[in-house]
């Protein structure tokens, strides 16, 4: 169930900045980057938040609130404004309340402020009505089955589809569900004009994993003959890790911004930059001491 929250003026974001009791440090970065070049070809890609309603509310050792806040931070304070910021779901803790929604659109508002637009999607620890509650007056998508929300944001190089794989709220399993499926692959046809980056939160079910995406293999049958798709970006599992299907589709599973399951895993967010037969991908994680801090990596297109 994507969906947009779409940059404030600057008069807007002082004003909910205020209500908000956004800090001064956080604010003035938010202008700075505002006047920073936008660079249409680059991204923030962030998954698995986790944010509660209670801002010192701690989960496996992690302050939840201060992730994603020094995650802002680093997004704000790259060279390059990005053209857009997503978040692969799992967007609240455990079961999606109303209040975790709030506090998420309060944390985000620096992003916004800065002029960047922010795609949400859905993952096994959201609540579809509660997240609406929880977000007035957001962008909804068209549906592309029934309650589920698909969005195609276009970009210069290559266009992002951002799908809705949430079953039932805190269950880990995930699935898209046929008309979902059948919509994807209307969507890839009517933009095959550039490569296209598909987002979802589960990810596969693949070496006898159970506890990801359930009809992979009917995700698998609509990306790979269609040879403008790229790359499968998932989080879910809270890991980095960059693998290449047999039909040469990039598989990327981004890290997560609250915490790790293994104690070798970052906690951070990606920052891809489409290029023209490719993407790079750079991690930056929160602890800048992980040996895999702003280390890139450069995948070429499949043919």
């Amino acid at each position: 169930m994507p969906l947009q929250q779409a940059p404030l003026s600057r008069r807007t974001f002082l004003a909910h900045a205020a209500a908000a009791g956004l800090g001064v440090t956080l604010t003035r970065r938010a202008f700075a980057a505002a006047t920073t070049p936008a660079d249409p070809h680059t991204w923030a890609l962030l998954s698995d938040t986790h944010i509660a309603a209670d801002r010192a509310r701690v989960a496996r050792g992690v302050n939840l609130t201060e992730h994603l806040t020094d995650v802002v931070r680093d997004v704000l304070a790259r060279p390059r404004r990005p053209a857009g910021l997503f978040i692969d779901g799992d967007l609240a803790l455990n079961t999606g309340e109303e209040g975790d929604y709030a506090v998420l659109t309060e944390l985000l508002l620096p992003v916004r402020g800065a002029g960047i637009p922010i795609t949400l999607a859905l993952g096994n620890h959201d609540h579809r009505a509660r997240c609406w509650a929880g977000l007035p007056g957001e962008r909804r998508h068209e549906a592309a089955a029934g309650e589920r929300q698909a969005a195609v944001v276009r970009g210069e190089r290559a266009n992002w589809f951002v799908l809705d794989s949430l079953d039932r709220t805190n269950s880990t399993p995930g699935v898209l569900g046929a008309e979902q499926l059948a919509w994807l692959g209307r969507a890839l046809d009517a933009h095959a004009d550039r490569p296209a980056l598909v987002m979802v939160h589960h990810n596969p079910n693949t070496g006898g994993n159970k506890n990801g995406l359930t009809d992979t293999d009917a995700l698998l049958a609509v990306l790979r003959p269609r040879r403008h798709v790229q790359a499968h970006f998932y989080g879910h599992s809270h890991r980095w890790q960059i693998d290449r299907d047999e039909s040469g589709i990039h598989l990327v599973n981004l890290p997560a911004v609250a915490y790790p399951f293994a104690a070798d895993q970052p906690s951070g967010w990606v920052e891809a930059t489409v290029l023209p037969a490719g993407l790079r991908l750079e991690l930056r994680a929160r602890d800048s001491r992980h040996p895999g801090h702003a280390q890139a990596r450069e995948l070429a297109w499949r043919t």
